[in-house]
């Protein structure tokens, strides 16, 4: 390895752009995030717009300008020689003098694309450029010695891709011994020798009957509506035996009934993403926050307490169980911790179950987590799936008595405690696996120390001397979204300067990329090179 000489990268790359004559949406590639890979990209609508797309060949090295920083790059394969991208997936045919694969595991190594970020350059949507990747150092041995090399690697990743399906598979397993777990616990079979030790435990059957009498009553003194009676449940219904002192109620009559058990997230564009979101004060609860058995709170959004106060329906407090219908995670729910106060939800995605005095939340929330194939087979297929509030309240759970509910949630929590511990002994193999081989990687191929320098963007590409500037320090320190409510359209120097993150042009390209591609509040203004307005 000393004695490999080091080029720069431009000298192996030349960028192809040979112009696709017959462009077609049908033979179009895309690159994968994580160094998955190059492969065809699902077929979509052409925009109207003037973009060209350029043939690739196989072999040639392609990255993604927006992503190569997140490991969106690879080589072409032989299935997809002929297909297009446009000029956002550059690609290169490399010198005879270097093997494709040399060029790939050089930003593999080392995991040395994730440095690649500070690169990345433009206002709101930031590219690395190819002639910024054409300045990096590389190794460049003869091909003889690459060809030793690169056999020695790949030997090695067939020896860890074992390790990583071995490792993969125990999460699989994993996985099932959960759902066993709450199948087991919805069938009495955890809790067999507690019955035998408290025979004389209060049925289900009379549980059901108080809280009928109690509900009756209630409707009685008006202090609640008489609700829909839910269908009778019939014995070809009934999936699977339960114990003599459970019974068999539908979900919808768990609920308690001074509230409304289940109720959705507000309709259609009741709260306006762009306008209604602030930096602090009430939690909207969104989709994101619901994983199985945990409630995820970060990346939570906020609202004024006076906009709270017109979704009062909606809240959200300790205790409830929120459940995802919609999309790929439905069937998934978790409760909302004690640390909580409260909140109200975003949308119709996800509903909000408050249990009534004849089921433990807990109880509840694993018999839904335990049956996420269930209520995805029950969801009406569209171009997203969705689950309705009758499908959901008409779903059959087994009642225990409330004794053994407390007991069951006992049983599996511990039981699950340690399937979390496993989990993170199975991740750390994982993560263990992953450094051995970026170990081997760094090893094989050496370190070439790149310095990664990108060049200010804040004299030439932004300063225009030209223009009216309407930097001033009353609004310094401002929300970028707020900033251009006051002023108008600002250039992106001025937002700069005027925002939270005068010091810090990172920071501030960041939340510039979050508002203008994830909240869609902000966007760059027609034929105004720098200019950004609201959208």
């Amino acid at each position: 390895m000393k004695d490999w000489k080091k080029v720069k990268l431009g000298t192996l790359l030349t960028e192809s752009k040979v112009l696709s004559e017959k462009p077609s949406t049908d033979k179009r590639l895309r690159v994968k995030l994580n160094v998955l890979g190059v492969e065809k990209r699902p077929v979509t609508k052409d925009k109207k717009g003037a973009t060209k797309y350029y043939t690739r060949k196989a072999g040639q090295f392609v990255y993604g300008k927006q992503n190569l920083h997140k490991g969106a790059f690879g080589i072409v394969p032989d299935e997809l020689d002929g297909f297009e991208s446009s000029l956002d997936i550059p690609a290169f045919d490399i010198d005879k003098s270097c093997y494709p694969e040399w060029i790939f595991y050089f930003f593999k190594k080392g995991d040395f694309y994730l440095k690649l970020e500070t690169l990345a350059k433009g206002v709101g949507s930031k590219r690395i450029h190819p002639k910024q990747i054409f300045e990096l150092d590389i190794f460049l041995p003869s091909k003889e010695e690459q060809r030793k090399v690169l056999d020695e690697i790949e030997k090695t990743e067939a020896s860890n891709q074992e390790l990583v399906l071995e490792i993969e598979s125990q999460e699989e397993y994993l996985t099932k011994l959960r759902q066993s777990i709450l199948q087991d616990a919805v069938q009495g079979k955890l809790t067999k020798e507690w019955r035998v030790q408290n025979p004389t435990v209060e049925p289900a059957s009379e549980l059901l009957k108080k809280i009928k009498a109690e509900k009756e009553q209630l409707v009685k003194e008006k202090k609640i509506k008489k609700e829909k009676p839910l269908p009778k449940i019939t014995k070809d219904e009934i999936p699977f035996g339960i114990p003599e002192s459970w019974e068999w109620c539908r979900m919808g009559s768990t609920g308690n009934a001074m509230t409304s058990p289940f109720v959705d997230g507000p309709f259609g564009s009741s709260i306006n993403t762009k306008r209604d979101y602030i930096e602090s004060g009430v939690p909207v609860l969104r989709m994101m926050n619901v994983k199985p058995y945990r409630f995820k709170d970060d990346s939570m959004k906020y609202i004024s307490e006076e906009k709270y106060q017109s979704f009062l329906r909606h809240n959200v407090i300790a205790g409830d169980i929120l459940f995802s219908k919609v999309g790929a995670g439905i069937g998934e729910a978790c409760i909302v911790p004690d640390t909580f106060t409260y909140g109200m939800l975003s949308t119709t995605g996800i509903s909000r179950f408050r249990v009534g005095e004849i089921i433990v939340n807990e109880y509840l929330c694993h018999f839904i987590n335990g049956h996420i194939a269930l209520f995805k087979s029950l969801a009406k297929s569209s171009a997203q799936p969705f689950l309705n509030m009758t499908q959901i309240k008409s779903v059959l759970i087994p009642l225990p008595p409330l004794k053994e509910q407390k007991a069951i949630v006992q049983k599996v929590n511990q039981i699950l405690a340690n399937c979390d511990a496993l989990e993170q002994e199975i991740k750390a193999s994982k993560t263990n696996a992953e450094k051995l081989m970026q170990s081997v990687l760094s090893e094989l191929l050496g370190e070439e120390n790149n310095v990664l320098v990108n060049k200010p963007t804040t004299n030439k590409e932004l300063k225009k001397p030209s223009r009216e500037i309407k930097y001033n320090s009353k609004t310094l320190l401002m929300d970028l979204v707020k900033l251009l409510k006051e002023n108008g359209k600002l250039h992106a120097e001025d937002l700069w300067k005027m925002s939270k993150f005068p010091n810090d042009i990172d920071a501030f390209y960041a939340e510039l990329k979050k508002q203008i591609e994830e909240e869609n509040a902000i966007k760059e203004v027609a034929n105004e090179k720098g200019y950004l307005e609201l959208a």
